[in-house]
């Protein structure tokens, strides 16, 4: 089985963490706003239900947790890295030039126009 989506397991342990049924979770997510069942948490958990933004931002709000917590181990280490780096190392410095040309260039034909 292919999974569909990354956050699932964290999600259950984290339910799990707070002794949480399902039907629990789903109440709180949708006082929350988020509209979903037990069986789309149970889904969800299981890794074959996507999770869209919404979902995501209400576990958030539910758990108070930032987000990169729902995800697993390897990304948040590699979001940890990313977030040391300097933001003009993470610019190409080449792209960078490219799009600055290309404003100006769409810029110039607007005056012209």
């Amino acid at each position: 089985m292919c999974r569909k989506n990354i956050t699932g397991r964290q999600v259950a342990y984290w339910r799990s963490q707070k002794k949480w049924t399902q039907e629990i979770l789903a109440a709180k997510l949708q006082a929350s706003g988020v509209d979903i069942t037990r069986l789309s948490v149970a889904r969800i958990e299981y890794g074959i239900l996507k999770v869209d933004d919404t979902v995501l931002a209400g576990l958030q709000r539910v758990f108070r947790r930032p987000i990169i917590q729902f995800f697993p181990q390897e990304i948040q280490v590699f979001d940890a890295e990313l977030a040391q780096r300097s933001p003009v190392a993470l610019l190409d410095p080449g792209l960078l030039t490219k799009s600055r040309r290309k404003c100006q260039n769409l810029t110039k034909r607007r005056k012209r126009a």
